[in-house]
């Protein structure tokens, strides 16, 4: 889990921060675009973040579309499911690439790892995708992760799309490296939902920090967010 929280959050309020937001339906499109001066913990990148409920008419279609904006146009792409799958709010990156699997289309050809987490693998999470995209001759990386937030309320209504790469097992404290393009030599995009926002933005109480809540029924968001990704994920592998 990255606890990094959404761009979204906090560059609005950034004067160098470009961002556009737009509305299509039921879904709040909104593309930040960091140029790494800003100093809200954020990487430079793109951040393109779509607010909805994940049952939103035609949201897997605009997260493909979304999606497509961070990634080459055509070549190998190496899906990356982070986290544990044994805690469900952090279940998200697991529950996806067991979804999608290794498929090829046109444009692109895919193949996927589910990393687990290094406390119980032994292995660096960076380490470990490194090695593996560089023996596939991988032309992208793309991350799925499970985010924390600093609104309660993105908790499963919102999903964040970047270039800037993603920290893994920084939820656990344990979050040094990133994947990152400049870490593997090749474009980093990260996908992630809100499984979890910090109770320090409820209570305002700076003791609560290393505290985290979650939504009751984090179970069925986070496989309802799971089947909007990989739709979005067949959905351009498929063309």
């Amino acid at each position: 889990m990255d606890t990094s929280g959404l761009a979204v959050e906090t560059a609005l309020k950034i004067d160098k921060t470009r961002a556009a937001s737009r509305v299509i339906g039921a879904v709040k499109i909104t593309d930040v675009r960091l140029d790494g001066s800003e100093s809200i913990g954020k990487p430079a990148g793109r951040y393109i973040t779509l607010e909805a409920e994940p049952d939103a008419a035609g949201l897997s279609g605009m997260l493909s579309r979304a999606i497509q904006q961070v990634i080459p146009p055509r070549g190998k792409l190496f899906a990356v499911g982070l986290g544990n799958p044994d805690i469900t709010q952090d279940s998200l990156g697991a529950t996806i690439i067991r979804g999608i699997g290794a498929r090829a289309g046109r444009k692109y050809s895919l193949a996927a790892i589910e990393t687990d987490v290094a406390a119980k693998t032994g292995l660096d999470t960076v380490k470990l995708v490194k090695a593996a995209s560089e023996e596939l001759h991988a032309d992208c990386v793309i991350a799925f992760d499970a985010l924390a937030c600093k609104d309660p309320c993105a908790i499963g209504r919102t999903v964040q799309i970047t270039d800037a790469g993603i920290i893994p097992a920084s939820g656990a404290g344990n979050g040094k490296e990133a994947l990152s393009q400049k870490r593997l030599g090749i474009p980093v995009a990260a996908v992630g939902v809100p499984t979890m926002a910090l109770l320090s933005s409820v209570t305002k109480s700076g003791s609560d920090r290393k505290f985290h809540i979650t939504s009751a029924d984090i179970d069925v968001l986070v496989k309802m967010w799971a089947e909007v990704i990989c739709g979005a994920v067949e959905a351009i592998v498929g063309r």
